[in-house]
């Protein structure tokens, strides 16, 4: 950001932190830069979750403009949210911190605690005035939230715990047709020095009645989240895999005889969630995909007399494939 960017920047976070009602910016700045360094300091500070965003009321002139917040709770309310959000916050940490250095499970175990707890709040999107379900307030106490909320409760466990994280804006959509008005929120975070994004909101799946965890965007490449999203602005460059899901727990296949080995080697688990490649020229299609699955799950389980229900889930997008288990009766 520019030096007086910038400074707008801290002075309305000064501002928003002190819940004052008139906020005074005295920038050669217009009225357009204004409101968007003011989103920024709401997007980047989940905590400011008692700010109205849906209207942004100011007034003054080019070089001088006094902004003029709503908060939708008192000061008693704020105090007994924070220290609620706290509470929250301390068991997840209690868990996170026996992962110590290891980046891939910490991160993991946050993605997790967002993934099971938080219900996408489909209601809300009938609502004008939803404004719990935008911010952590819906993701962390009411557990229901959409987007927004979700992608700003994941950010904040990962500043947290140390991990970078923005919250990214956009389109998504699931056939990578952008020309509706698909918004959708989600993060990028920066671990050392790569960039990765991640979709807590996609990875929090329902098939029918089946909910599970998924990790189809789980720290992604620019390359692998381009497929489905479209973000505004202007974002790192995300090319690093190391700390992929796929990557991490050796889930990629990219034969037959690899797929057939992965399903038969994982068999006692409760899922099975892979990757197939095209670079060999298999699993060229979802159809290819599908049946190879198949074939390759009912030859392991006949050898080893397995009868447990399950259920296939694909992404056709991504070429991942996901084998569910029935508990038993």
């Amino acid at each position: 950001m520019p030096p007086d960017e910038r400074k707008a920047y801290r002075i309305i976070y000064d501002g928003l932190k002190m819940r004052s009602f008139n906020i005074v910016i005295a920038l050669p700045l217009s009225q357009v830069e204004i409101q968007e360094i003011y989103l920024r300091v709401l997007y980047d500070n989940p905590l400011f979750y008692y700010v109205n965003q849906t209207i942004i009321k100011m007034q003054g002139m080019f070089g001088y403009w006094v902004l003029l917040p709503e908060y939708l709770y008192t000061n008693r309310e704020i105090s007994i949210i924070n220290t609620d959000i706290r509470t929250i916050i301390n068991r997840v940490r209690a868990k996170a911190e026996s992962f110590g250095n290891d980046e891939f499970r910490l991160e993991k175990c946050l993605h997790d605690s967002v993934v099971k707890s938080v219900a996408y709040d489909y209601d809300s999107l009938k609502k004008q005035d939803s404004f719990n379900a935008h911010s952590i307030v819906g993701a962390f106490l009411d557990k229901r939230a959409v987007c927004e909320g979700i992608a700003k409760a994941f950010k904040l466990l990962c500043n947290e715990f140390g991990i970078k994280c923005i919250v990214v804006l956009g389109k998504a959509n699931e056939n990578g047709n952008f020309d509706n008005d698909d918004y959708h929120a989600w993060n990028l975070v920066k671990i050392r020095d790569e960039s990765y994004y991640v979709d807590v909101t996609w990875d929090n799946m329902y098939d029918g009645d089946l909910r599970h965890i998924s990790y189809d965007y789980f720290n992604v490449t620019t390359k692998d989240i381009m497929l489905d999203h479209q973000p505004i602005g202007d974002l790192p460059e995300c090319t690093s895999t190391r700390l992929n899901y796929f990557y991490c727990t050796k889930s990629f296949v990219s034969t037959y005889g690899e797929l057939e080995k992965l399903i038969n080697d994982r068999l006692a688990s409760k899922q099975i969630i892979f990757k197939a490649l095209k670079n060999k020229g298999e699993f060229m299609s979802l159809e290819e995909l599908e049946r190879k699955t198949c074939s390759a799950l009912a030859k392991a389980m006949a050898g080893k007399y397995d009868t447990r229900a399950f259920a296939l889930v694909f992404n056709k997008m991504h070429n991942i494939g996901k084998i569910f288990f029935m508990p038993q009766v």
